[in-house]
């Protein structure tokens, strides 16, 4: 009996530390701006930009898929835009994402009027400056 507990709680302790390790369930991007925004990965838009002061949310399998073949050490970069329903594009910066955490670097960054602050595990808010 003593040792049926011992292994459910050790059961329930590798469950919850995988649950607290795990990816998050989407990339979240609230865009307060007036333009479109989007993340290209190898060049590559997503098929999901962010709308104008809207909120965008896309599965992280899907950022997962955007990535696959293009990280390196589990880290993979985007560089984001703004406007990008348009003839020109702004080019806000490049971020870094950690495709097991969600961990998204630079915490904040600031590009050509507009600025992208890191709010926690794969979520970010888009402003103009």
């Amino acid at each position: 009996m003593n040792q049926l507990l011992k292994s459910l709680t050790a059961s329930a302790l590798a469950l919850i530390t995988t649950a607290a390790l795990a990816s998050p369930a989407y990339l979240i991007t609230h865009n307060r701006t007036n333009v479109e925004s989007n993340a290209y990965v190898a060049g590559v838009p997503s098929p999901h930009p962010t709308k104008a002061n809207s909120d965008g949310k896309v599965s992280w399998l899907a950022v997962r898929v955007a990535c696959y073949n293009h990280t390196e050490n589990g880290i993979c970069k985007a560089v984001i835009k703004m406007a990008t329903n348009t003839p020109n594009p702004i080019e806000l910066g490049v971020v870094s994402m950690n495709i097991e955490s969600g961990d998204i670097t630079p915490k904040a960054l600031t590009g050509n009027g507009y600025t992208m602050t890191v709010n926690g595990l794969g979520e970010a808010t888009l402003t103009k400056n």
